[in-house]
């Protein structure tokens, strides 16, 4: 069966269930479900609109009007315009054929189209020699009619060949008939109500007549294997409805037809109405659909399996959203997976008083979490699934937006120093080490390698302004606590050099722990947390759109998970750190930060990044009675600078 065929849907329908869908419009089929098959017979002359403007999708149609468009469509006579014909809403045909049917008369509209459906052998009429006209078709007559026209222009089809009619109802169908409609059938040209119902007896209105000579025509003529096809989703599986050579025009048709949910080439879905976009492999996110890099411009990329928001298509890119960024990737390095076809996705939700991010893995079919990531949202509901593509701006199951929470060590500036001392970061690690007694890479752990590294940590705050809690937190992250080969054999605790494939023998190696934490400090502060950096984009952890994470880690839920690491540490020892500072955000770029509330003096330094959260110590009003923020420096050569209210918003942190 061609793989078209099986692409529109069944013409019989559940009547019951049917709703007209017919728009205020230029005309009464604008906005129909069956638009375009209607369209498609008026643009091959087999239907016009009626007088008065009209198409009249779901009236039902009549014996003669079927004839006609038998005729037309099967082209079984030459066609030509009449005025009376178009009273109908249909092409009149012509021919001299004589018709003996004592109530149709030459002088009736469809007299021409009767004649030749009768020398076609595709009409007998009643045993009353009456043709009955303006009688409703029922659905076993035009099933018949449409399997003569079938034949008479050649498809000839074994019955014992064909399957047995398996429609609850098929005892009803008269028994004249029932070849005709199991060959229909076999064809896929009728395939019944989703109740397994055939309803021979019921009429049929004209889109689904539309329905029908699309699908029995395209036995006449098998389309030809075009790149792009329109397709519906039905039982997780595509089937094609129409096939173009041209993707736009794949793309607009799939935009009009209410039953299509995707394009596709190849069996590659392309573009699709709503759903998600997750990568199989590493990738890039580049700023335009050239796909063409720039240093200066939003670049981040990421590893296999993450999901990102669908926006639009073209053939060869998809547009999308990560992080709260748009930003274009090859369409051959991701699933496009619409909303019909999913198995699950990513979602948060409450445990007790915090926030817990589940990750599905599209690959697998399963779900992860590394545990509790911050405070959940005041909003929340324990049992409900929230979700978001930034870990800030949430949305529920149903799409709608509940709150906009961000977590305060996810968007917390780096240079602020932890209220932590040495000694209760190791406690800590002490403390909550996971390995106790456990084995791991080997070895059983009865005591935590990192134990004594608080003073490092801290020594390191105080000399590259780095937050020693951040930087414990990232070397518990990357080291797995200081047990991984590369901590143990090498003294790296942050991955240095560890480049995914080779990773053991690319890492460098340092003399001790100190050494590797001073190592991680300097990069850190010299090309992440300084404006000048080349990797700057916030000196926050952040996401793919903000913030360290952009471009120091492939994996989207890095800053998240070191984050996680930064609140159960301040859980356990007090929460001295979380929501301590006041946090803001920039809102444009590029942005000068000064040395006092005013422009007399030239910047202290700019940030060519926005939406970069900063520290709010105090809010001040220049002598020209404007707002200004003093917040701590972006830059490290400067404890203090001054910005204008008007580029600074307060960031809503979950409290």
């Amino acid at each position: 069966m061609k793989k078209l065929l099986l692409g529109f849907l069944a013409i019989l329908l559940a009547l019951s269930a049917f709703t007209q869908e017919t728009a205020k419009a230029a005309d009464d089929l604008t906005g129909h479900a069956y638009e375009a098959e209607m369209r498609e017979l008026i643009k091959l002359g087999v239907i016009v609109g009626y007088k008065d403007g009209t198409i009249r999708p779901n009236q039902q149609v009549t014996r003669a009007e079927f004839a006609k468009m038998v005729v037309n469509s099967f082209e079984l006579g030459p066609v030509t315009k009449s005025a009376s014909m178009e009273n109908a809403g249909f092409v009149a045909a012509s021919t001299e054929i004589a018709v003996s049917f004592k109530d149709v008369s030459l002088e009736a509209w469809y007299y021409d189209s009767v004649a030749a459906a009768v020398n076609a052998g595709i009409i007998k009429g009643y045993d009353d020699n009456t043709f009955r006209p303006n009688e409703l078709i029922n659905r076993e007559q035009m099933s018949t009619m449409v399997a003569r026209a079938l034949k008479a222009k050649g498809v000839v089809i074994d019955i014992t060949e064909t399957k047995a009619l398996d429609f609850t109802d098929g005892a009803t169908i008269r028994d004249d008939h029932k070849d005709d409609v199991r060959i229909l059938s076999h064809l896929g040209i009728i395939t019944g109500n989703h109740d397994k119902t055939f309803k021979p007896k019921d009429g049929s209105t004209r889109w689904m007549v539309a329905v029908v000579m699309l699908r029995a025509k395209a036995q006449l003529v098998p389309p030809k294997n075009l790149e792009f096809q329109v397709s519906s989703i039905t039982e997780d599986k595509t089937t094609v409805l129409k096939q173009f050579d041209d993707f736009a025009a794949a793309k607009e048709y799939a935009q009009k037809t209410s039953k299509a949910q995707v394009v596709e080439r190849s069996n590659q879905i392309l573009w699709m109405k709503q759903g998600i976009v997750t990568t199989n492999a590493f990738t890039e996110i580049y700023p335009t659909d050239s796909l063409k890099a720039s240093t200066s411009t939003f670049r981040p990329y990421v590893p296999s399996n993450t999901e990102m928001k669908f926006l639009d298509s073209t053939a060869t890119t998809v547009k999308i959203e990560l992080a709260g960024k748009v930003g274009y990737v090859s369409s051959k390095v991701v699933r496009v997976i619409p909303q019909e076809m999913l198995k699950g996705q990513s979602y948060y939700e409450v445990s007790g008083s915090s926030l817990v991010h589940k990750i599905f893995n599209h690959s697998t079919g399963s779900y992860a979490s590394t545990g509790v990531i911050g405070k959940a949202p005041k909003e929340f509901v324990s049992g409900m699934k929230y979700y978001s593509w930034d870990g800030a701006k949430f949305t529920n199951a149903s799409g709608a937006k509940v709150t906009e929470s961000y977590q305060y060590f996810n968007v917390l500036p780096l240079h602020t120093a932890t209220n932590y001392t040495a000694e209760d970061l190791d406690k800590y690690l002490k403390d909550q080490f996971p390995y106790y007694n456990k084995v791991q890479y080997d070895k059983k752990w009865t005591e935590s390698p990192l134990v004594g590294a608080g003073k490092f940590f801290k020594e390191m705050e105080a000399t590259h302004k780095v937050n020693a809690l951040y930087l414990m937190s990232h070397a518990i992250h990357e080291s797995q606590w200081g047990t991984s080969k590369i901590a143990q054999d090498k003294n790296n605790l942050f991955g240095y050099g560890a480049a995914d494939g080779n990773a053991y023998n690319g890492a460098y190696s340092y003399a001790t722990f100190r050494e590797s934490i001073e190592d991680a400090a300097k990069r850190i502060n010299t090309s992440y947390q300084s404006p000048t950096g080349s990797y700057y984009n916030g000196s926050i952890l952040g996401n793919k759109g903000i913030g360290m994470n952009v471009r120091y880690a492939s994996d989207a839920f890095w800053g998240e998970k070191i984050a996680g690491h930064m609140f159960r540490t301040d859980q356990y020892l007090g929460s001295k750190d979380v929501n301590q500072h006041k946090l803001g955000y920039t809102t444009t770029s590029p942005l000068n930060f000064r040395k006092d509330p005013s422009t007399t003096f030239s910047p202290l330094y700019k940030l060519d990044t926005s939406e970069v959260p900063v520290v709010i110590r105090t809010e001040t009003t220049a002598a020209s009675g404007s707002l200004w923020y003093e917040v701590a420096s972006e830059d490290k050569a400067y404890t203090k600078a001054y910005v204008h209210g008007n580029y600074i918003k307060m960031m809503p942190v979950a409290q």
